[in-house]
């Protein structure tokens, strides 16, 4: 019998990918404002930043949470979104020691991201779900 090799498996990637995700994401909002590791502030650029990061968050962490324990329902993507939205304003609240601002509007961006990340979480599993069900 060959010996048995050590994968991982897809939850445990995702769930890689998510705190892999949540550590850069909070690395980065916390950098000084002078940072040379951050993108230079372009106009309305910071908005696309914070709606692109807080949509893979909440994809992410969907992903994670159903491979884990199963298909989501709509109360599921409910508290993911919460749970988003709520680490959006502890992240900017947090962002005023190094100097950065605590902005409402980049709150939305989050809030409105985690929304968008989820729509396109529902969207890929009917994907997914008709390509599985047309190959059987």
């Amino acid at each position: 019998m060959p010996p048995k090799k050590n994968r991982l498996s897809a939850a445990s990637l995702s769930r890689i990918a998510l705190a892999g995700f949540v550590l850069i994401l909070l690395i980065a909002t916390h950098l000084p404002p002078k940072s040379r590791l951050l993108p230079p502030e372009e106009h309305g650029l910071d908005k696309v930043l914070h709606f692109s990061a807080y949509a893979t968050l909440a994809c992410l962490l969907a992903t994670a949470w159903q491979l884990a324990f199963g298909i989501l329902t709509g109360r599921h993507l409910r508290w993911v979104w919460c749970a988003v939205v709520v680490f959006g304003a502890l992240d900017e609240i947090t962002q005023i020691p190094v100097g950065r601002d605590c902005s409402i509007w980049d709150w939305t961006a989050d809030a409105v991201g985690a929304a968008a990340g989820l729509c396109a979480f529902v969207w890929l599993r009917k994907r997914i779900t008709v390509r599985v069900n047309e190959a059987q």
